[in-house]
């Protein structure tokens, strides 16, 4: 019997129609990744009652069925657009020049109802199969000392079949030297101001889908738009070193600052640069942050939540790269 090794899965996506859930589409981008967990649930209910025997269970039945799992990767401006649309929602894009565009994603604060994707996982030559009407219950990213990594946790439909054909793009995977962090009062004074250099940057968005909810009677299975987002949560931490009490601080007096922090990576025809920004409106730092290392220096970790702030808003996510809005679904305007 012929062994399947783990090198030998291709994770495929494509985000379905904001007006269609759950009807599958195409793969549009193949992720390389480096955790992955995916995988159908088929949850039982035993039958439990007296009747003249000892055994616990006498008889059980599938009581709700559905896919969750997580993909781990390392970020570029093709394969997060399609992260960033699922966790947030709203986007829009517009052409710059050289052929670079511009995409702009936002958080969906008018409803409840989140983006979905199809997957396709081909496991070797064993099974290919699908997800549909998969949502983004939440993203997390983090760098320190060398590539980012990106982690989105996903809940979607019960497995079903499909095929596929794979291709992958050559992008460059950011890492923390291509990373500036910049802080400010406002978003439009952190981008004025000097970058801060960083030890570590990380934050996780949770959209605390609310999968309990989506079950109904009449089925065992999740039907189109039947996956809610709950209350959105935007925490995180950094670390730097503590050569002056400027971060020290901002934490005791309840200081609350923007924060920019961008990624740069290749030349896109002759002036525009590959990017990716995220900006949180307002930081509240909420620990204590002065570590003390009796064998190194003196380092301050910042842990923060994202509030909402009327003209910043909370949170807002930057790619640039040369793909048109109209050559890809990941662009479909709710």
């Amino acid at each position: 019997m012929a062994k399947t090794g783990g090198t030998q899965v291709v994770v495929g996506l494509g985000i379905e129609s904001y007006a269609a859930p759950n009807v599958a589409v195409a793969e549009t981008v193949f992720i390389p990744w480096a955790d992955f967990s995916m995988q159908g649930v088929s949850e039982k209910a035993h039958f439990t009652s007296a009747r003249g025997i000892r055994n616990m269970s006498s008889n059980s039945m599938i009581k709700r069925r559905y896919s969750q799992g997580t993909i781990g990767f390392i970020p570029n401006v093709k394969n997060m657009p399609y992260a960033l649309s699922l966790a947030m929602g709203g986007v829009s894009s517009s052409g710059i020049s050289d052929s670079a565009y511009t995409h702009t994603f936002t958080i969906n604060n008018t409803n409840a109802t989140p983006r979905t994707a199809t997957l396709s996982i081909k496991e070797g030559s064993i099974q290919t199969v699908q997800y549909l009407n998969c949502v983004c219950d939440s993203l997390s990213f983090e760098v320190s000392d060398e590539y980012a990594k990106v982690s989105i946790d996903m809940i979607g439909g019960f497995v079903g079949t499909d095929t596929i054909s794979e291709s992958f793009a050559n992008e460059t995977e950011f890492a923390y030297h291509q990373m500036t962090a910049k802080f400010g009062t406002s978003l439009s004074a952190a981008a004025g101001n000097s970058a801060t250099p960083l030890k570590s940057f990380k934050f996780n968005l949770k959209n605390n889908v609310q999968i309990d909810e989506a079950f109904l009677s009449g089925a065992n299975t999740i039907t189109a738009g039947g996956l809610v987002n709950g209350r959105l949560q935007i925490t995180g931490s950094y670390s730097l070193h503590f050569s002056d009490t400027t971060e020290l601080a901002k934490y005791q007096a309840n200081t609350k600052n923007a924060l920019i922090v961008t990624f740069t990576g290749s030349l896109i025809g002759s002036a525009s640069l590959e990017t990716l920004q995220f900006k949180f409106g307002r930081l509240v730092l909420t620990k204590p942050p002065v570590e003390y290392n009796i064998d190194g220096i003196l380092v301050l970790t910042q842990e923060f939540e994202v509030e909402y702030e009327a003209t910043d808003v909370e949170f807002t996510a930057i790619v640039i790269n040369n793909v048109n809005n109209a050559s890809t679904r990941v662009y479909d305007k709710a």
